[in-house]
C-alpha cells in the first residue's frame, strides 16, 4: 500500500484507508477507544449517490462509467477539529466512525486523540492488505491455464 510515513502525514492516504478497510476493523478500533471523544455531527451520515467517470484507454474521452452509492458525514469533536468521510456504500455507522478517526488525526500531533487515531489507522491499513492478500490468493487458485495443440502436437 503506502510508507508508514507518508500514511500518517497524507490526509488523502489516511481517508482512503478508513473508507476502504472492512466495516467490522473499523468498528472494533472505535470499541477499543479507552474514552471515546464527544462530537457533534455537521452532516449527520446520509446516503448519496456519485457519477464515476472514466477515459477510454486512459487517455481518450471521458465517459461517465455509472452511478455509485456513497454515506458521506462531517462532524465537528468537542474541541472544534472537523472531520469527514465517504465511503462506498450504505454503511452510516462506517462513515460516522471514519469521519471521527478523520478529526482525531488532525489533533495536535503527540496528543491523544491523535496518538489513537494512528493506531486505529495502521490496524485499518494491515487489515486491508491482509484482506487484498486473502483476496488474491482465492483469485490465483481458480487461475485456469490454457494449452493449444494441433493434432496431437502442443504448440
Amino acid at each position: 500500500m503506502t510508507s508508514q510515513s507518508s500514511l500518517l502525514s497524507d490526509r488523502k492516504c489516511w481517508m482512503s484507508v478508513l473508507a476502504t478497510a472492512p466495516a467490522a476493523v473499523i468498528s472494533d478500533n472505535w470499541h477499543a477507544l479507552p474514552t471515546q471523544p464527544d462530537f457533534n455531527f455537521i452532516s449527520p451520515p446520509r446516503f448519496e449517490t456519485i457519477m464515476l467517470r472514466a477515459r477510454a484507454d486512459g487517455s481518450g474521452t471521458v465517459f461517465n462509467l455509472g452511478e455509485m452509492t456513497v454515506t458521506r458525514c462531517s462532524l465537528a469533536l468537542g474541541n472544534g477539529i472537523i472531520g469527514i468521510s465517504c465511503i462506498g456504500g450504505r454503511d452510516k455507522r462506517h462513515a460516522a466512525i471514519a469521519a471521527v478517526f478523520d478529526a482525531m488525526m488532525l489533533c495536535q500531533e503527540g496528543g491523544p486523540w491523535h496518538e489513537l487515531a494512528r493506531e486505529a489507522v495502521l490496524a485499518a491499513e494491515e487489515a486491508s492488505r491482509k484482506h487484498q492478500v486473502a483476496k488474491a490468493a482465492k483469485v490465483r487458485a481458480t487461475e485456469v491455464a490454457f494449452s493449444m495443440s494441433i493434432a496431437g502436437q502442443p504448440v
